[in-house]
């Protein structure tokens, strides 16, 4: 495996230079700093090392240097060549960023203030609140829905603030899926909206400027020279022949 990436790359290498940006030895190795070309000769180095060091019998450099091979899952993002994906999620974020960010300051709010509350009524009889670190990370998880349970209030006051503020949040908390979900329909169906207009831009254009040949080379019209006049020399007699 690691002489048919090592191949592969050399050939990807050599193949650059079939772009232009990237002719004779200085575009190649331009080419070869973009990250994840970088990421490919580092999971290589890293595979040979670890090869020699296993046949060597160094157990600690050959653990050492596996860790490093995780590298070759990043080697799934370049599925997306030309980054469309991140490119529709980051457009998305961008026309929602008020949305979002509004909707995150009020979570947010919502978060510190409750678990402040929390750790005021429960610090005193509850030994899992000894500090506001504890009931901040109690408010993360109850209010994400994720609820672990390894800290729950005990008194009846506790869980009456938790309860109102589990529902208060959890509405706010939702809201950026939503916003994205929306913001994603909006987004592909512009995009549908788009790709018909492509499609009929090029016949429309091609309509029109057949119409305005036809318009401008009629003999009636003599005032109408400059640009068409090479139309004028050349359309008429086929005009005249086709007529006949």
């Amino acid at each position: 495996m690691i002489v048919v990436f090592g191949l592969e790359y050399i050939i990807r290498i050599w193949s650059a230079g079939c772009c232009c940006r990237y002719r004779g030895w200085q575009g190649r190795l331009r080419f070869a700093r973009k990250p994840f070309c970088v990421i490919d000769i580092i999971v290589l180095i890293a595979s040979v090392a670890v090869v020699s060091a296993g046949t060597q019998g160094n157990i600690f450099a050959t653990s050492a240097l596996r860790s490093l091979r995780f590298l070759q899952i990043l080697r799934m993002v370049r599925m997306d060549r030309r980054g469309g994906t991140w490119k529709l999620l980051g457009s998305v974020v961008y026309a929602h960023s008020k949305e979002l960010i509004t909707a995150w300051y009020i979570g947010f709010l919502v978060l510190i203030f409750s678990s402040f509350l929390v750790y005021l009524v429960e610090k005193e009889e509850n030994n899992e609140f000894q500090t506001y670190a504890d009931a901040l990370w109690w408010g993360t998880i109850t209010l994400t829905t994720i609820g672990y349970g390894d800290k729950t209030p005990r008194s009846w006051l506790g869980r009456l603030l938790s309860a109102g503020f589990a529902l208060l949040g959890i509405s706010f908390f939702a809201l950026p899926a939503g916003i994205l979900g929306s913001g994603f329909a909006l987004k592909v169906q512009e995009q549908h909206r788009q790709k018909h207009f492509e499609k009929r831009r090029n016949p429309a254009a091609s309509l029109i400027q057949a119409t305005w040949r036809f318009y401008s080379t009629d003999s009636s019209r003599a005032y109408l020279t400059a640009t068409w006049r090479y139309y004028e020399s050349i359309l008429p007699p086929l005009r005249h022949v086709s007529m006949q």
